[in-house]
């Protein structure tokens, strides 16, 4: 086994310490993973952070490249500049021998698949993003897409970064290209695709809380069901 194989496995070992100390105590998890995915300003983050809060569980966003910093020894500020440019196969290669710190996104990958897979197994969690809804089965995790449409999503951005709407919308236009291209190469998957999620919040209907509200009357009704023990329900099954 070489050093750096013997080094990443060393870093995972004390990331699943680190993660067991927001588990159940070594019980079994009552949520496993709930995923957030979103349209950029959408305001699906406010929701996923009221969520967390609200059902006591361990919100991994932005956050999450601290521990993938760790496991591919690099800076999470680095991670953070390269989630959001999403860099081309090109670009990707050729940085990639011109600066020896600078992580592939291939290696990104693999460790964000790995950070992802010890959360679900950790549970009661809430992961922001980042495809992990493709990378967790469904039987561990509960699925949520959190939508608007595009002129409130202009305004939300416009609000918040004090940006035109112009400005707003080609942010938008944006994050959308590259989180779409990001889930298309990374998993071959379609981030638009509805079939991918359990439960769809459309915040142009639903405010912060009525939209917390639902989700926890869905993730409930998922429990009582015994849902996240299965790989599909059926609403048409024979009744008892």
């Amino acid at each position: 086994m070489n050093e750096n194989n013997s080094s990443r496995k060393a870093s995972t070992s004390e990331l699943i310490k680190k993660l067991e100390k927001y588990s159940t105590g070594g019980r079994e998890a009552s949520i496993p993973v709930i995923t957030v995915c979103m349209e950029p300003g959408s305001g699906g983050h406010l929701i996923a952070s009221e969520l967390a809060k609200q059902l006591d569980l361990k919100l991994y966003d932005r956050n999450m490249l601290i521990s993938i910093g760790h496991l591919a020894d690099t800076d999470s500020q680095f991670l953070n500049s390269m989630e959001k440019e999403r860099p081309t196969a090109i670009h990707d290669f050729i940085t990639s021998l011109l600066d020896k710190k600078y992580v592939p996104t291939g290696d990104y990958l693999h460790y964000l698949k790995e950070l992802v897979e010890v959360i679900g197994r950790v549970g009661n969690a809430v992961v922001v993003g980042r495809g992990a809804n493709f990378i967790l089965p469904p039987k561990g995790r509960f699925s949520i897409r959190v939508i608007a449409p595009l002129d409130i999503r202009i305004k939300n951005v416009s609000l918040k970064y004090g940006v035109t709407l112009e400005e707003a919308k080609k942010r938008i236009k944006h994050r959308e290209k590259k989180r779409k291209t990001f889930v298309k190469e990374s998993f071959s998957k379609n981030i638009e695709d509805f079939k991918h999620y359990d439960l769809i919040i459309n915040t142009a209907r639903m405010d912060l809380e009525t939209s917390v509200n639902a989700i926890i009357g869905a993730v409930t009704g998922a429990q009582a069901n015994g849902a996240f023990e299965k790989e599909n329900t059926y609403i048409l099954r024979k009744r008892r």
